[in-house]
């Protein structure tokens, strides 16, 4: 979690900030719901400046040691749907299941 001031007043924003792996095998940023990849990574200064992974959307970030330190997270889309997890998939599955056996 990273929390972050905002300008004009004191209270703290809190914003949740997970890492995760590509199905490419890439690194790539979660924030709110969308998904940013590493456009350039400057590695003498732990720095890595973050894009929005949608081709059209301006969003960016850029992160000094993982934690935020500029961040315009101003998206020109929603953001996608994020898939049932699997205990929850298991869980509608196994409910359908017993509505066909009871039927």
């Amino acid at each position: 979690m990273v929390r972050a001031r905002s300008a004009p007043s004191d209270s703290l924003m809190c914003v949740t900030v997970e890492f995760v792996i590509s199905n490419r095998g890439r690194r790539h940023m979660r924030l709110g719901g969308f998904s940013f990849y590493a456009e350039k990574v400057f590695p003498e200064k732990n720095k890595v400046r973050w894009r929005c992974t949608r081709r059209t959307c301006r969003a960016y970030a850029h992160t000094l040691h993982d934690r935020i330190f500029a961040l315009s997270n101003v998206h020109t889309h929603a953001p996608p749907h994020d898939p049932p997890a699997p205990a929850a998939a298991a869980a509608t599955l196994a409910a359908r299941a017993k509505l066909v056996l009871d039927a």
